[in-house]
């Protein structure tokens, strides 16, 4: 079957410059455009949205799509798709290793032409490596495997989170407690790490009883901070790893009768909507989902296309935005003697 790099290869153009052609996207110059279509029709190339097949599907596994951030790359991914006259199935892990093992399963048995996956942790090597061996290509979203040379679109998570706590360090916070998602997930692991460099950075010790892990799902509970912010020596400001973290422990806090930010400082990675968070107290991380799922799908079309044989690797900046959550550290009375 023509490819649309066997074209690009014809009219000695980039494959872009056929995807804007096909797509009718973009600027390209008329004579460049003549040679493209030209070459199609040498080739008999059918673009694949006028193509009838059964199998033009593809699949992104994600674990909770009402997270808002695995919402966005589900619409990146769609849109990359719907061009290039794919659709798309989206499948819920809910962070479950046998649940995602039987959607890889799927992904065989209705014969998808590829996936983007969101793993749900280093267990989910070996259901990986079933989609290489029947030659299923996929491109993992958000967290990597190691030891898996698969392509990869993620961000800049460590960095992230070390910019994150030293926010809290320079308005003065010393005591802070970490609440990640569990260690067997890539993306917790460098939050953490994050949140450890900026503090050794500051020649502040790490204090391991100030370090949580928790589900970063919407049932995740939140009851350990009660004996967390209980303590004598109580944190002053939280590092938390998503939104939905933070909305458990916030309304923990509040049910403690804590003020946030007056009497506790709370940062976290954050809702990738303007929209949903136009109201929001939040001082967080916010990620570029939508280009998770757009770039990923591109990766994504360039295997099938047979552009590209080795894998990429795409590490994607975030934005960080203060808002009214952090403060300088409450001044904490003490009994005169």
């Amino acid at each position: 079957m023509t490819t649309m790099a066997d074209v690009a290869k014809r009219a000695g153009v980039s494959i872009m410059t056929v995807s804007r052609v096909v797509n009718n996207s973009g600027y390209v110059k008329p004579s460049t455009r003549q040679k493209v279509l030209a070459a199609m029709q040498e080739l008999n190339y059918v673009p694949k949205g006028q193509q009838s097949s059964p199998h033009d599907t593809w699949m992104l596994i994600v674990p909770d799509i009402t997270n808002p951030f695995f919402t966005f790359i589900a619409r990146g991914m769609e849109d990359v798709a719907r061009k290039h006259g794919f659709r798309v199935f989206i499948a819920n892990t809910d962070e479950d290793l046998q649940k995602e093992q039987e959607y890889v399963q799927m992904c065989l048995d209705y014969q998808v032409r590829g996936a983007l996956v969101v793993p749900v942790g280093d267990p989910s090597r070996e259901n990986l490596v079933r989609l290489t061996e029947h030659q299923v290509p996929f491109v993992l979203i958000d967290r990597e495997i190691e030891g898996l040379d698969a392509d990869l679109v993620k961000g800049d998570i460590r960095e992230t989170s070390r910019r994150l706590v030293e926010h809290l360090l320079d308005l003065g916070h010393e005591r802070i407690a970490a609440v990640v998602g569990p260690l067997h997930s890539a993306s917790s692991r460098e939050r953490l790490d994050g949140y450890r460099d900026a503090l050794l950075h500051k020649g502040l010790p790490v204090d391991e009883s100030l370090i949580f892990t928790a589900p970063m799902t919407r049932d995740m509970d939140a009851s350990f901070v009660d004996a967390l912010v209980g303590r004598s020596d109580a944190p002053t400001a939280l590092f938390l790893g998503n939104m939905f973290q933070y909305a458990h422990i916030v309304r923990r806090l509040r049910g403690l009768g804590l003020s946030i930010p007056h009497d506790i400082s709370v940062v976290s990675f954050g809702n990738t909507d303007d929209l949903a968070s136009v109201d929001s107290l939040a001082t967080a991380a916010v990620q570029p989902a939508y280009n998770y799922g757009s770039l990923g799908a591109q990766l994504l079309l360039e295997r099938i296309e047979g552009v590209r044989k080795t894998s990429t690797r795409i590490v994607l900046h975030s934005e960080m935005v203060v808002r009214s959550s952090t403060a300088p550290p409450p001044v904490r009375m003490t009994k005169k003697r």
